[in-house]
């Protein structure tokens, strides 16, 4: 099986990219051959170093226009796409040629499916509530619909040894971007937590982006006066990631990230870019694995500050935090290996292959293509003008405001030495007063 399996995406490296790096590492061992279409950087690097095939853009419509064109000098037997971006370019290719088409969905969005859900062959969902999601955006897709969890891969076990300490190793991680403020907020409220500030706690923080300057800072503030210390990591490599992990006593992380650190059987307080779940527990797992570990809710809304000093309190106890690791790594074992999941996948994609589509009738749809696209750039030129004119108006506001502001100030000069000049005047009468007197 040829897959061409399109991502697009902002940073450099995070549990997107460990997922389709998972993909393409099994689907290369059972034979099959994989092109990613991705930007150029050391994701693209590391799918060619499992053995993949990889089609660099950066996704400009003018670059993409490039790639669809090479794609086309090629056979594939099925898209497998991320959302966005990726989607459009995998959507369009297997349109055109009549192949397969399976999306993957990560988390609280629907992607615009309603568009194009006749052409999906499979919509995989990688938690419980992000398929409840998606089917009520679009109660279409539900036939097409199957949950895949994220798998953890077998690197991650516990470490056997064991030091006993006076103090408490708490690791946090995630990436550090506009889209996880929520994440790196609810670890603030644990830092500047009262009841968390007299812990003897030593963080370790793993993960870099475009906000770690300023949250470094808050951080670190966060930390004075007490005696807990914090050790930036950065990105740590995927093989390095489960022995620093195992230097923590607990971790607190997101989605694939939580299940990596409960794998090495690390108590786990899931926060994800969408909500607050708490503490990884017998009793809400279940729960916890619908979101995806944090991808599913309200943000801000659903979370009261306290909560997570609330879990983190609990964990203090050396004999909760042995029993929440056991209970950890047996749930991985049990549900969440990557192994488990790729078998899936595998079984999926092998399915849809042989299911074939219906081919479209690409000439009877061209005129309504068109339409579609001659619109769309109409309104998005509309949309130009309109956003246009209203900048030439911001603009002269700005300036009348710029001008109103000169003005004041030229008052408020005339204003002072005028000022200056009624208290001279004031001191002269008054001299003369004293002399008449």
């Amino acid at each position: 099986m040829n897959v061409l399996l399109p991502v697009f995406f902002h940073s450099a490296m995070g549990g997107l990219h460990r997922h389709i790096l998972s993909s393409v590492k099994v689907l290369i061992r059972e034979g099959h051959e994989v092109t990613v279409v991705c930007k150029p950087g050391p994701f693209a690097e590391e799918v060619e170093a499992l053995g993949g095939q990889v089609m660099r853009t950066d996704y400009s419509n003018e670059d993409v226009t490039r790639v669809i064109d090479a794609v086309g000098t090629q056979s594939f037997d099925m898209v497998y796409a991320q959302p966005f971006d990726s989607r459009q370019v995998g959507l369009a290719v297997a349109e055109t040629h009549g192949i397969p088409f399976v999306l993957v969905i990560h988390g609280m969005y629907d992607d615009e499916i309603e568009q194009y859900h006749a052409s999906v062959s499979r919509v995989i969902a990688v938690s419980e509530r992000i398929a409840t999601h998606l089917v009520e955006h679009c109660p279409a897709i539900e036939s097409k619909l199957i949950v895949i969890p994220n798998g953890v891969d077998d690197a991650f076990v516990p470490d056997t040894t064991s030091v006993s300490s006076e103090r408490v190793t708490g690791l946090f991680t995630s990436r550090l971007d506009a889209d996880k403020l929520f994440i790196l907020d609810v670890f603030l409220d644990a830092l500047e937590d009262e009841r968390i500030k007299s812990l003897p706690i030593d963080w370790l923080i793993v993960g870099d982006g475009t906000q770690r300057e300023k949250y470094a800072s808050r951080y670190e503030e966060a930390l004075e006066g007490t005696s807990q210390t914090m050790d930036w990591l950065g990105w740590v490599e995927q093989d390095d990631l489960p022995e620093v992990m195992c230097r923590a006593d607990f971790v607190i992380a997101p989605g694939r990230s939580a299940l990596e650190g409960m794998a090495v059987g690390k108590p786990t307080i899931a926060v994800g870019s969408k909500s607050y779940q708490g503490l990884v527990t017998p009793s809400t797992w279940q729960d916890i694995a619908s979101t995806n570990f944090g991808g599913i809710g309200t943000k801000y809304d659903g979370y009261t500050s306290g909560r997570i000093g609330d879990a983190i309190l609990e964990l203090m106890d050396e004999t909760t935090r042995r029993e929440l690791a056991r209970f950890s790594a047996a749930l991985v074992d049990e549900h969440f290996r990557d192994e488990a999941a790729q078998r899936l996948l595998l079984d999926l994609l092998e399915e849809v292959r042989q299911e074939g589509v219906e081919e479209i009738d690409l000439v009877a749809r061209y005129p309504h293509i068109r339409y579609d696209q001659l619109h769309a750039r109409r309104a998005n030129r509309i949309c130009s003008w309109k956003l246009a004119d209203r900048e030439q108006r911001l603009e002269a506001m700005r300036e009348e405001l710029e001008t109103t502001k000169r003005h004041l100030d030229e008052l408020r000069t005339i204003q002072s030495e005028q000022s200056a000049e009624i208290s001279q005047l004031r001191l002269a009468l008054q001299r003369l007063s004293d002399e008449t007197e």
